[in-house]
């Protein structure tokens, strides 16, 4: 009987020891810091906000090949236009200087259209491109395999040569070489006063943007893991001053800013604010789709001018009917005669 009670004894000892030492460790789970545990258990920041921050990644800006454009002459034109372009848009280059990029003698502005181009991995590509150059002397030719993740490189060496070599212009436009742009009427609305010395004047794309995680664009977490884009200006076409362009090219090369091959986001959005730089919305001069310029222009008895001053056009239509759409433009506006020169085939040579 004395053991049995023994260990009876030694049972409710151990029970209660049991008890009680679950006790304090529950109550030190629940009374502790949650900011002093494991930042990867305790610490995540809300589901709107990254993980981690985006490095200040300094920015390499790539040298320019011996196919280099001309620098501006005296006197200095009214607007430089850096167009960007891919190796094979011959076509796309040709339709340019044939129609938006060069204006009639005895205008009282001038325009000087250069070609930011890199390298073709094709070496036929690349030797018709180098033809081109030294034929033309308007492409600004990079030492760099031309491909979206370049896209920001492409977009600096751009600025830089246009700083350098054109540094008296009144105004510095960038656009895609898909683009259909009115410049005199543009430089009008610039001249009218809108546009303040330290401002870029574009289509804006608001604060709020998400990245595109997939596809052709696809940004990746490890590239941008913020869900959402600040506001900055669409890449299609912007204009701006001398001032703002500096200042943006000055702020994107500091290396203090996060880096994003996204140009449009990194130049006029990062780079822009960080410089001071504001946007001036000109939405209401961009097209909304190519399908409104061949309904205007299909139109005789339409609008008698142009309505937009900017639209993206599709591959439907451009560059092949690059000609027609200007001579239309030309005609309703300001009933200058119409271009004669073909090219609905690729020159080959």
């Amino acid at each position: 009987m004395k053991k049995i009670g023994r260990l009876r004894i030694k049972r409710i000892i151990f029970i209660i020891f049991f008890l009680f030492s679950s006790a304090v460790i529950l109550s030190k789970v629940i009374t502790k810091d949650p900011t002093k545990d494991d930042p990867e258990i305790f610490s995540l920041p809300p589901a709107e906000e990254p993980v981690f921050q985006l490095p200040n990644t300094p920015v390499i800006v790539p040298p320019y090949s011996q196919w280099i454009a001309k620098p501006c002459k005296e006197p200095q034109p009214t607007v430089l236009a850096i167009v960007h372009s891919s190796p094979s848009h011959l076509l796309h280059r040709r339709a340019i200087r044939q129609t938006w990029g060069s204006f009639p003698p005895g205008q009282n502005m001038t325009i000087k259209t250069v070609f930011v181009v890199g390298r073709s991995k094709l070496p036929k590509i690349q030797q018709r491109l180098e033809r081109e150059a030294g034929q033309h002397g308007d492409i600004v030719a990079l030492e760099m395999i031309d491909s979206y993740t370049n896209l920001t490189a492409k977009h600096l060496a751009g600025l830089r040569w246009g700083l350098k070599n054109c540094p008296r212009v009144a105004y510095i436009m960038k656009a895609d070489d898909d683009a259909l742009i009115d410049v005199r009427r543009a430089i009008k609305v610039l001249q009218s006063g809108s546009l303040g010395r330290n401002m870029l004047a574009c289509r804006i794309v608001p604060e709020g943007t998400s990245p595109r995680r997939s596809g052709k664009w696809m940004v990746t977490r490890q590239d941008y893991p913020y869900q959402e884009y600040p506001e900055y200006c669409s890449g299609l076409a912007y204009f701006g001053t001398m001032s703002a362009m500096a200042g943006m090219y000055q702020a994107a090369t500091s290396g203090k800013m996060p880096y994003l091959w996204i140009d449009d986001v990194f130049l006029t959005g990062f780079a822009a604010t960080q410089a001071g730089v504001k946007r001036l919305d000109m939405s209401v001069w961009f097209a909304r789709t190519d399908q409104d310029i061949i309904k205007w222009m299909k139109n005789g008895n339409g609008e008698r001018h142009f309505p937009w001053i900017v639209a993206e056009m599709s591959p439907r239509y451009w560059p092949t009917d690059a000609l027609s759409l200007w001579n239309r433009i030309k005609q309703a506006n300001n009933g200058i005669p119409e271009l004669t020169t073909e090219f609905n085939s690729l020159e080959q040579k």
